[in-house]
């Protein structure tokens, strides 16, 4: 099958090269010595004869420029000397540039490289001010990014993200490469961080180099904004969901800071409610997440940046369990699920072939159950007509997990030559893991006499009325307790060796190695990467990759009591082939087929518990045509093909495994009519998923592995859910008014426009289940639950 998938990508992909090498210049004009545009001031390109005039925000864009350096001339009243200045374009680029009427040294020649990174396959970068403004992704960039290929399932209810058929939990994520540990509130609802502050995201969808490490099939590179233009500014967000607000500021002339928040507020309107009519306190679901970050240079060759973050998701909810006047038993409910993290980062330019990125990180998970219910209590009532809580009994489950991580992580880029560039790089990590786990469970048994009849009188013999003993006349018979401590101290070592060689104008190579040590297992992985990229004649790119995955089993798998200390890591192999053209400076068109080998994964065994016996391939195709037309319009419509099977043990079948036999198809479109005024839509559409077990979709964040893991994995034989075929139109609407400096602005979204009936299958198989000593007979059961209707959601914005 993988040799099939490589043949139609050639015989389809390769044809396409034979357009030109172009890019595109946008600048801004501004006054002499302030940041106030110039309104109408003439650009004229000397070599090409073409001229501009800047809008009302003194921008200008010259758009498909032949690959060189151009000299820009600009002319306006408020300066009597023209301005000049030379740029060099790029081909596929869009370069920025500021230009201060009178102050630009004449004929300077700008090579605005950005945060280019070198040629690597299955890289796609995405930028944060797209992604949030996608229609039904609640202004969240990591759910927008469900419209790319192979990247999540579409639905309404579970938003976490499978990538090229990998679960969840083996993509690591970075924010300014702070590892983030908790990067969706209530397992796929939201992401953790504020989208306002993303500059752009890289997505490694896979076969990516040695630079990235252990556990991982996926990665996605998170990089908030470091700079402003401005002195100040500000934005707040006010939707049906949550709450938002985000300050930045420059401090200096070089110095950046920000701060940004976010919180749901439908439990200070609800919960405040239901107090009232219960009497009980309530703390309905909420979550709630923060970001600061702070960024300057140190002189010429160093750029400092520190950042904190931390994400929450608490609920509590009590319940009183007493009838009529009887004295309050309550049963409680609380759950607390969350993250916190900071870095210091030390990027270093010492010389312009010798770089060094440098990080020291802290990341702290956490996780606390508390769960209390009655299950045993009788009353009984004194002569004065009052009841008295006589006996009570409770259930109880705690869980109380807290797992910091410590670690120092080195990437240098050293160019030897021109043409060879080595890369080499290595992260520690030690991580004090701590968990606690404690139950008690009383069973209780009736006896002939359920309930007692009481009378009450007073001391002169008076009968107040007949009252009732409430509660069963019950014996206890037996207690099941839970109580188990785990601690350890995970220490890990990685390094990796990588080199880019370019041997001819047209070819790159990369090649390099990973090692990474775990102190649990105690071995050494030694996992090889590398990849070629061809440019055609034209500027497409062609491009193949190979490497080795591995992953550690879970720590629950090796260190619990029914573990396995013997088992290995997991390996998966993968193979890529990818085309990348552009067909114009505004449009690029990707194709991609993959192949991914799992070997030696763990999967239960009836002797020694779990086992490296399991095997399982994935094999797929994407194509994605993007078009951005600078702030007027950016779109992408994304296709892709997933199989995945998988083998449980050696001597039974392959199996669909996951979200098989799935297409995917996504339309996404944003168009500006006017700086304050742009409507977007999308539409998405599944063919359908096989049937997967509850826990591949229910996921709770586990602090221990610092990644998305079943909640609900011990009902995998007897509940099942499969994702009927789906489609469904959202579209946005967003205005803003320029009131006294400030912008108001509004959004409106329609989601499921055309009101597509949208439905997820749950499965109950047929089980039988031993309720109190008996036998309960469970038929097979089949429900289907509809997915959202037709819903309005909208929001307010300020800026300043």
């Amino acid at each position: 099958m993988k040799q099939s998938f490589f043949l139609l990508f050639i015989v389809f992909a390769l044809p396409i090269s034979i357009f030109a090498q172009t890019g595109d210049i946008q600048g801004t004009v501004y006054q002499p010595g302030t940041e106030k545009p110039v309104v109408g001031a003439d650009v004229r390109i000397t070599e090409t004869e073409q001229t501009e005039k800047t809008d009302e925000n003194g921008i200008f864009q010259f758009t498909e420029l032949p690959e060189g350096t151009y000299t820009f001339i600009v002319t306006h009243p408020l300066e009597t000397t023209p301005t000049s200045i030379s740029v060099a374009i790029s081909s596929g680029d869009t370069t920025e540039i500021k230009i201060y009427l009178g102050e630009v040294v004449k004929l300077e020649t700008i090579v605005v490289e950005g945060k280019r990174l070198p040629p690597t396959i299955s890289r796609t970068e995405i930028r944060g001010s797209e992604l949030l403004r996608i229609p039904g992704a609640a202004n969240d960039a990591l759910k927008g990014l469900t419209t790319l290929p192979s990247i999540g399932i579409p639905n309404d209810y579970f938003g976490v993200l499978y990538i090229r058929g990998s679960e969840p939990g083996s993509n690591l994520y970075y924010l300014d490469r702070t590892p983030l540990g908790y990067p969706f509130h209530w397992g796929g609802l939201l992401s953790t961080i504020s989208s306002e502050t993303i500059e752009t995201i890289d997505i490694y969808a896979g076969g990516y180099g040695a630079e990235f490490g252990l556990d991982s099939q996926a990665v996605l590179d998170i990089h908030a904004r470091d700079s402003i233009e401005d002195r100040f500014d500000g934005k707040f967000n006010l939707n049906i969901l949550y709450s938002e607000g985000l300050l930045e500021t420059k401090i200096g002339d070089k110095n950046y800071f920000s701060v940004s928040g976010r919180r749901s507020y439908l439990d200070l309107i609800v919960g405040p409610i239901i107090e009232a009519q219960t009497g009980q306190e309530q703390q309905f679901p909420y979550f709630s997440d923060y970001q600061l970050k702070f960024a300057r240079p140190i002189a010429e060759k160093h750029h400092l940046t520190v950042n904190a973050l931390a994400a929450t998701d608490h609920f509590k909810i009590v319940e009183d369990t007493a009838e009529g006047n009887l004295p309050e038993t309550p049963s409680t409910a609380l759950f607390k699920n969350g993250f916190n993290g900071q870095g210091i980062h030390l990027r270093s330019e010492f010389t312009e072939n010798l770089t060094s990125h440098l990080s020291l990180t802290r990341a702290f998970n956490f996780l606390t159950i508390n769960f209390k219910g009655v299950v045993y209590e009788t009353h009984t009532v004194t002569p004065e007509g009052e009841w008295v809580l006589d006996e009570v009994d409770y259930a109880h489950y705690d869980v109380n997990v807290k797992v910091p991580v410590y670690t120092f992580r080195e990437d240098i880029s050293y160019k030897l030559t021109p043409t060879f560039q080595l890369e080499p790089g290595f992260l520690f990590s030690f991580s004090p893991a701590n968990s606690f786990e404690d139950g008690r469970f009383p069973e209780y048994g009736s006896s002939d006499e359920d309930v007692t009849t009481v009378t009450p009188i007073t001391e002169d013999g008076e009968i107040i009325g007949e009252e009732t003993r409430i509660g069963p006349e019950s014996e206890l018979t037996n207690i099941e307790e839970i109580h188990d401590e785990f601690g350890h101290d995970f220490y890990r070592t990685e390094g990796y060796l990588q080199g880019r060689y370019d041997p001819l104008a047209f070819l790159s190579i990369a090649l390099g190695v990973r090692l990474d040590y775990l102190n649990v297992t105690e071995d050494l992985s030694i996992q090889p990467r590398g990849s070629v990229s061809l440019q055609l004649p034209s500027g497409s790119n062609l491009r193949f990759a190979y490497g080795h995955y591995e992953q550690n089993p879970l720590p629950y798998q090796l260190l619990s009591d029914d573990g396995n200390r013997a088992l290995e890591s997991s390996l998966t192999r993968h193979y890529i082939m990818e085309l990348e053209h552009e067909l114009s400076s505004r449009t690029e068109l990707k194709f991609a087929t993959y192949y991914k080998d799992a070997q030696h994964l763990v999967t239960p065994d009836e002797v020694s518990n779990y086992l490296n016996q399991g095997a399982a391939y994935v094999v797929g195709a994407e194509a994605f045509l993007r078009h951005r037309i600078p702030d007027r319009f950016f779109g992408w419509i994304s296709y892709a093909y997933t199989h995945a099977e998988r083998q449980e043990t050696p001597d039974v079948a392959y199996r669909p495994y996951l979200f098989d036999n799935t297409h995917i198809l996504s339309l996404v479109a944003n168009y500006t009519f006017t700086p304050n005024f742009e409507i977007g839509a999308k539409w998405q559409y599944l063919s359908g998923t096989s049937e997967v077990p509850i826990s591949a979709v229910a996921l709770l964040q586990d602090p221990v592995t610092r990644g998305l893991n079943p909640l609900l994995a011990s009902a995998d034989e007897q509940l099942s859910t499969e994702l009927e075929p789906y489609h469904k139109l959202d579209i946005r609407i967003s205005y803003k008014w320029n009131v006294k400096g400030m912008k108001i602005g509004g959004f409106l979204e329609i989601l499921n426009v055309y009101n597509r009936k949208n439905k997820i299958k749950f499965i109950f198989e047929e089980a039988t289940l031993e309720v109190q000593g008996e036998a309960v007979e469970i038929e097979r059961d089949v429900f289907d639950a509809p997915q959202f209707p037709r819903i309005p959601y909208f929001g307010l914005t300020l800026e300043f």
